[in-house]
């Protein structure tokens, strides 16, 4: 399968600080972070190449699409079969102590 490359982009978004680090602090999210850092796959081919079991990996993707972490994009394979593939669409997240709080800066 050829890899496809996306263009990066700078992003600021505000995001809850506290959510995401527990999201983020979780092993399974980290496995599926490895593979989308690689390359977009399908649930599938995430679950093939982490620990988890099919449904923990089914949820996490789901709470990262939530969480604006990941996307997702229909993909139809030669047999017709639907599935997503899925994307991470953050690279770095930087959190930083304001006057007002926490923030996040995302860089896509």
């Amino acid at each position: 399968m050829a890899r496809q490359h996306y263009r990066r982009q700078k992003l600021e978004a505000s995001v809850d600080v506290e959510a995401a680090l527990t999201l983020l602090g979780d092993e399974y999210v980290q496995e599926i972070f490895a593979v989308l850092r690689e390359e977009p796959a399908t649930a599938r081919e995430i679950t093939d190449r982490c620990s988890g079991s099919k449904v923990t990996i089914y949820r996490r993707l789901n709470d990262l699409a939530d969480a604006g972490l990941v996307n997702s994009e229909p993909q139809i394979s030669p047999d017709g079969n639907h599935c997503k593939r899925y994307r991470a669409v953050v690279d770095e997240l930087t959190i930083s102590l304001t006057g007002d709080g926490f923030e996040a800066t995302v860089e896509a």
